[in-house]
Order: C-alpha cells, then structure tokens, then sequence
C-alpha cells in the first residue's frame, strides 16, 4: 500500500476522478472498480448500515484513508438501506463484500473528508466463505498483545453455517425420503392399476376368444355347406368340361380343315404369283412358309429357374461372364446399366473414344444372349429418314436403313433380346434427325407404331395387281390347256394381250413387259415393308457419343428424354477391385449366358405418379426451387416421375438410395449445366450460387460421396464443373 498522505490543502481543488484515482493508487487497487469485504454492523434499529474493519479483496491489506490526522484511523463506510436489509441484521454482525465509491460531496464535506467513500449502491452481498487468509486483527478479540481467540464475528459467521448446513441435510434427508415414499407409493398406485387394466384386458380376451370361437365355429358350418356346394359343382363342371372337349375336338378337326383350304388357296395364288413372275421365290417364303426366327436361341442359365429373379445375383452372375471373357467393368457400371435397360428410356453413354461404351453395349449383348447392332451416325444426317429411311415413289419401293432393318431383324425374333447402338450419335445433330423418333418413344401405355409411308401406296398396288390377276385367272382354262407357263408366254395370246391394254388403257407402243416389272417391284416392296410398324418389346436403344469439337453438344430436348451415362478409360479402373469382387462370388460356371424372360429386362410400363410426399419428390421440387429454376436449368415433372422410376428398379439390384439419387444427378441433372456463370441471381452470381450453396447441398445429400468413383460421383462432377467455368471466363458447361 502506498505510504503517501495528503494534507486537505493537496486535495482541495481536486475533480471526484483525480481523487478516486489518490485512492486507488494509495490502496493498489487495478481495475476500475474497488471492491472490499468486512464486517456489516448490527443495524439496530436504522434502516441503514456501516461497513467496518474493511479489508481490500485483492490483496487482504486493510484499508486506511491516506489523509493527514486519519492515517491511521479505521474505515467505516456507509451502506445503503437497500444493501444493508439484503446484507445484514439487527442483532450481529454479518461479513459481506461490495464495491466502494465516492460519497456525495456534501457527506464529504459534512465529514471534512475529501477522499470519504460508501458502498455503491446495488453491490453488496453475504458472504458465505471467508478468504482463506484473515488479517490478525479480524481473526482475535484479545486486546492483550500475543493472546489471539478466534472473534465472536468469525464463531458466529462459521457457527451459523454450520447449523445451516446441518438443517440443510436433515431437510435434504427428509425431502429425500419422502420423495422415496411418494415414488414407491405411486409405483404401487401404478401397479395396481396395471393389474386392475391387465384383468380388465384379460376378461376382454376371455369374452373376444368365446366370441371368435363362436365365429370360427360358424365359418366351419359354412366351409362345409360350400365344400359340400363346391363338390356337387366340381362334378357338374366335369361332365360340362367333358363336353366342352369333345366340342372343342369337332371345331378343332373342322378348323384343321378350312385352315387347310386357306393354305392351299395362299399357295394357290403365292405359286400363281411366282409362275407369273409377279415375286421372287425368297418373298414367297414369307407367305407359304411358316415364319421361323433369323436366329436361334442360345443355350444359357435361367434369370427365373436358376437366379430365382433376383437381380442382385443377375449383376454378380454378369460381372462373373464378362471376366470369364477378359472384360472388366466395375459392379456398379452393371447395376446402373441394367436399370437404365429396364427403363426402355433412351440411354446415352458418353465419354472418350476408347472408353468402353460400344464394347459395353456389345459385351453385355452376348453376357445375355442378345444381339447387339451397331449403327455408325453420319454427319450429313438431317432428318428422321436418315434414320428410318423414306418411300421412293418413282421405284414404289421404300428404301430401308441399317437402323430400320435391326428394327425388322428384331421384330422377326421375338425372344431375342436385341440392343441398337447409334455409334457417335451426335455427330450430326441428334434433334434434326432423332427427336421425331424419340417422341414416338414417350408412349408408356403400349408399343409405339412408327409410320413408314401411306397405306394408299400398298392400296394402290394391292388394287392393280388385282386387276392383273383377275384378267389371268379369267384364261387359266385355256393358258393350262395351251401350256402357257409364265408371264412373256401368257402375252402371246392376242386376246388376253388386248384384255390388259384396255384394262389398263395402254396403247400399242405401251410396254406390257415394263407395266410387268413395275408392278413386281411394287408388289415386292409392299409384302418385305409394311407401311408402319411397331416398336418390338425386345428392342433396346442405346446412343452412344464423344465430346470434342467434332460433335455437337444434345439439345434440351433430348437430355429431357434421355438418360446420360458417363464412362472412363479402363486403364483407369481398379482391376484388382473387380478381380477381388468376382472371387466373393459363389458361381461354380459362368461360361454361359444369362438368359431373361423379354419383359424382365424392361418393358414400357407408364412412370410412377408424382406423389407430394415422397422424399425424392420434395427434395427434387425443392432443389428446382433453390438451385435449377435460378440457374436456367430445366427440370420438369416428366423428369421427377423417370426418377421415380428410376429408383424403384434401382432398388432390385442395390438398396443404396443414396447412390441412386447420385446417379439420378449425373443422368438427369448434370448434363444440363450449360449457362453465363457471371449473370447476377439475386445478390451472387450463377456461378457462386452452384459453387457455394449447390455444392454444399449436394455434398449433404451425399454423406457418403468420398466412397464414389471421381467420374461416377455426382459431387466431384460439380467440382470440376465450378473448375472448368473459373477457368473459362465464368462460363459453365458440363460438357467442356
């Protein structure tokens, strides 16, 4: 403690901060505030208070005013009435702590005490532990020199917390204890309630089991009356069975019959047909013959009888064939592959040339005992008859493509699982000559029939070829008789000569000979192309595409119709990954095919509705109307239902939902990042509302993305995405 003391004359003059300031540093206080403990004198019959024997709380030093005549007087500090009826008593002595503050300058005055302080207001409080070091003077009563005794101050203050802390735990013990007793009362409250609840349910049994038995005894009255019904019925349906039989063989034998006389009068006409010039021999197989398949079904295992329909077993058996044939994909390729089969959507594979997409197609193909056909895209393709081909009314024939041709192919197979594979099909623009065709496609309730060219066109050919036959029919007597055997002999007969010229209104320099050949064109091109035909079930599309400058990027168009999948190089796969998921794989041989039913691998069923309440449906809707609407992106309802759709059959090969939501992404979402980066929505830009928000959520969505191949992740794909357009100007595309 500073030693110094003022005179009145130093302090007089003084503003209240500078004598605060004397205070503090004469006592070595720091801090702005002064904060004391000591003793609160009984109060007596005032409503306010003296604090004495005050000590600093730092520092324990006891305090002295620094003033000449009073350095070394105790300090004694008026208390407020609101502190000292919080703090003290009427009868002893309390220790409290408080704050100290200037008093008012008239108190100060009246005291003649410049530096004159009182408890501030607000501040006091009891104390309930003394500092572990008390000054000696506090500690004893003894006003002899050397004797100390513990003060009645500190008896009273320790003698009083201890009674409080005896009655303290008499009062813990007896709360504790009857909060004891009310438990175990209520708990016996409640389990005789339980057994009264327990009889009650028990009696209900009683009176529901009588009741049910009753029931049970009545039902077993009537399964008898109807057993008894049923079997008089049973020997009624036989003897009516029985004569349905023998109805049955009768119509049989009569349509054996009438099925005869029509053979033989397609033959008739087939074989007059040919004896006439009129169809090749290779034509006239398709009517007189009966249809047999191109090609034979392969020997293989059962989807059904051996995998028992389960798609999980069907991946792992695939896998398994392809190793077997020195190919490698990983298992999820398989799974997403085959679920976007089922889909009978459009599937796009995309990536670098070399990266596997055709082999896939063909490989997966033979891995079913399919047969894939692959159809080059030529960049001068412009329309859908590029694709299809088109009706040539000069030669009446239409003229088929590739593409059209596999469609026929697998329409005469029906049991043959069939994969058309457009090869680079965006280098030429896929919406010029495909968009027509995959409208077509959108229909989920049946079939899609594709027209080829107008009926009138077969009509018309139908109609003179008729003309032609009646006229010959009307002189078979006497061709017969004559030996006329073919078309050029038959127009050495005058008369029937003159009966085709008028027939047909031709003059004598006309050519019979030329009419001849242009009706057996026509009449070829009519019977080997129907003028429609239907989309086969067994028929799958596939597309496959690079990305470079060469090629075209897919309109929005298709990438709403379609589903995109991305491939890498297969160097760049974990070979040992593949080997080592095969060997946990419990197949004795997978040398053969598996062999599905055509409906188990897809068929053109309608999406699932859109339900407001399912998760992908409002997660879906809510990212439209967080991050796709924002961004210019299109995403519609069409687009949330093959979602949907997605995910159930996605579910059949692996119960991840997280990884079909991912794939969904890349399929549906992704391919559609093509927009300015830099235009403004709401306060950010495009490009940080994908790299900042989009990103963050997506990565939520995806707790488990780490665990993904990089180029098969839907949220390293937006990082490299936000990459490429930092590095592009602010311009984002997918595609770059």
């Amino acid at each position: 403690m500073n030693e110094v003391i003022y005179s009145q004359h130093e302090l007089k003059g003084l503003s209240d901060l500078e004598l605060l300031n004397i205070i503090k540093k004469s006592w070595g206080v720091e801090g702005d505030e002064i904060e004391v403990w000591g003793e609160l004198d009984p109060l007596r019959d005032a409503s306010f208070g003296f604090l004495s024997n005050a000590h600093l709380v730092a520092t324990g030093e006891k305090l002295y005013y620094p003033i000449e005549g009073r350095d070394r007087e105790h300090c004694s500090f008026f208390m407020g009435p609101h502190d000292a009826f919080n703090c003290g008593s009427k009868s002893k002595k309390h220790f409290v702590r408080c704050q100290l503050e200037l008093s008012p300058e008239s108190e100060r005055a009246k005291h003649n005490n410049p530096l004159g302080l009182c408890v501030k207001k607000g501040t006091g409080e009891q104390l309930f532990d003394l500092p572990k070091k008390i000054p000696l003077e506090v500690l004893t009563d003894s006003a002899e020199e050397g004797l100390q005794f513990i003060s009645k101050s500190i008896y009273d203050f320790y003698h009083e917390k201890a009674m409080g802390d005896i009655d303290g735990i008499e009062k813990r013990r007896r709360t504790a204890l009857e909060k004891e007793l009310e438990e175990q009362k209520q708990e016996a409250d409640s389990s005789l309630e339980e057994i009264k609840v327990e009889i009650q349910k028990q009696k209900e049994h009683r009176d529901v089991s009588i009741k049910l038995v009753e029931k049970l005894n009545s039902k077993h009255q009537e399964l008898n009356n109807t057993i008894n019904q049923l079997s008089d019925e049973k020997e009624a349906k036989k003897t009516e069975v029985s004569q349905l039989v023998k109805s049955y063989a009768r119509i049989e034998a009569d349509m054996n019959i009438k099925i005869k006389r029509l053979k033989d009068y397609v033959a008739d006409k087939a074989i007059f047909l040919k004896t006439f010039e009129f169809v090749d021999e290779d034509v006239l197989d398709l009517f007189v013959q009966e249809a047999k398949p191109q090609i034979e079904k392969v020997d293989g295992v059962s989807f059904s009888d051996i995998l028992d329909g389960d798609y999980q077993q069907a991946v792992s058996y695939i896998q398994s064939y392809l190793v077997n044939n020195d190919i490698l994909y990983p298992r999820h390729i398989i799974e997403n592959y085959i679920t976007l089969l089922r889909t009978k959507d459009l599937i796009v594979l995309a990536g670098d040339s070399g990266s596997g997409k055709t082999n896939l197609v063909k490989s997966f193909a033979k891995a079913v005992g399919g047969k894939s056909i692959i159809v080059p895209v030529k960049p001068n393709w412009t329309s859908s008859e590029d694709l299809l081909g088109y009706y040539n009314p000069i030669e009446k024939k239409y003229l088929a493509t590739p593409f059209l041709e596999a469609m026929i192919e697998a329409k005469q197979n029906p049991d043959v699982p069939y994969f058309i594979c457009l090869d680079e099909m965006n280098l030429a623009r896929v919406e010029y000559y495909f968009a027509d065709f995959l409208s077509l496609l959108e229909s989920r309730d049946e079939d899609p029939e594709i027209p080829l060219y107008s009926e009138d066109e077969s009509a018309h050919v139908l109609s003179e070829l008729r003309a032609v036959v009646d006229i010959i029919q009307s002189t078979k007597e006497k061709y017969s008789n004559d030996g006329v055997v073919n078309f050029i002999e038959l127009l050495k007969d005058e008369t029937v000569n003159n009966k085709l010229r008028m027939a047909f209104g031709f003059s004598d320099k006309d050519s019979l000979i030329k009419y001849h050949s242009e009706v057996r064109r026509m009449l070829s091109g009519v019977m080997t192309m129907p003028s429609s035909i239907k989309m086969p079930p067994n028929l799958h599309i596939i597309g496959a595409i690079n990305i470079d400058e060469t090629t075209h990027y897919l309109s929005p168009k298709i990438l709403d119709r379609a589903h995109i999948m991305r491939f890498e190089s297969p160097l760049l796969s974990d070979w040992d990954e593949i080997l080592n998921e095969v060997e946990e794989y419990e197949f004795e041989d997978t040398s053969k095919p598996l062999l599905f039913n055509i409906e188990q691998l897809g068929y053109r069923n309608s999406y699932p509705k859109f339900d407001r309440d399912d998760p992908f449906c409002e997660l879906f809707v809510e990212l439209n109307k967080d991050f796709f609407h924002k961004l210019g992106v299109e995403f519609g309802m069409r687009t949330i239902r093959q979602g949907l759709n997605y995910l159930e059959l996605f579910n059949e090969l692996n119960n991840d939902s997280d990884m079909a939501i991912n794939n969904f992404l890349l399929h549906k979402v992704m391919p559609k990042f093509t927009f300015d980066g830099n235009k403004q929505v709401g306060d950010q830009t495009k490009l940080e509302l994908l790299s900042r928000v989009f990103y963050e959520r997506v990565k939520n969505i995806l707790p488990n993305f780490e665990s993904y191949s990089e180029v098969f992740s839907a949220v390293h794909s937006v990082e490299q995405v936000v990459k490429d357009a930092k590095a592009n100007d602010g311009i984002v595309n997918f595609w770059s």
